[in-house]
């Protein structure tokens, strides 16, 4: 097997539908990020989609890997939660309809030993995710947080001096497994 010498990077993968309402602010989050001038330089945007194995392209070799999705969690719509290690292992796949094709695509990752570093899935409590070309009101608002989150999260991989999450705290009553959290 020859040695792929592809640089490592970070990668921002966006999922969802985008004629499913509140299911596409996962792409639509990437859509903003490529036009957001504090994006640090060297990450790499994917709009998935509703991809999942034929993504392994776009991602293989990864340094680090942030998914940005909706996730049913029982939240108040627009509500962000992060998922990480065994917390993103054990999320049900009825909490997102990409997840098991997330699920598929990070197996195969590690299967073929190309698989990141650190994987966190930053997901958005849907409001709504029916035919619609819109997100919700409380969806769109809770848009720039995901952001804003997303955005922190690369300067902290990128600035190995630092914590390795930087993360508001959470008061939920939600059982969500263990590792994950409500940010927002």
């Amino acid at each position: 097997m020859a040695l792929d010498l592809r640089p490592r990077e970070m990668v921002v993968l966006g999922l969802g539908n985008l004629m499913r309402t509140d299911d596409a602010v996962g792409v639509q989050a990437v859509g903003l990020l490529a036009s957001d001038k504090r994006l640090p330089a060297g990450v790499r945007l994917v709009e998935g989609g509703t991809l999942g194995l034929e993504l392994l392209y776009h991602v293989e070799n990864a340094s680090h890997l942030l998914v940005l999705d909706a996730v049913e969690a029982n939240e108040s719509p627009g509500t962000l939660m992060l998922f990480r290690d065994q917390a993103l292992e054990a999320l049900p796949c009825g909490r997102s309809i990409h997840l098991l094709g997330l699920a598929d695509l990070l197996s195969a990752l590690r299967l073929t030993g190309r698989a990141p570093g650190d994987v966190m899935l930053l997901g958005t409590q849907p409001g709504y995710t029916g035919w619609g070309t819109e997100l919700t009101p409380e969806v769109q608002t809770a848009l720039p947080r995901l952001i804003d989150k997303a955005l922190e999260q690369l300067a902290v991989w990128q600035s190995p001096a630092v914590a390795p999450y930087v993360l508001a705290d959470a008061t939920s009553t939600t059982l969500i497994p263990q590792g994950s959290e409500i940010i927002g």
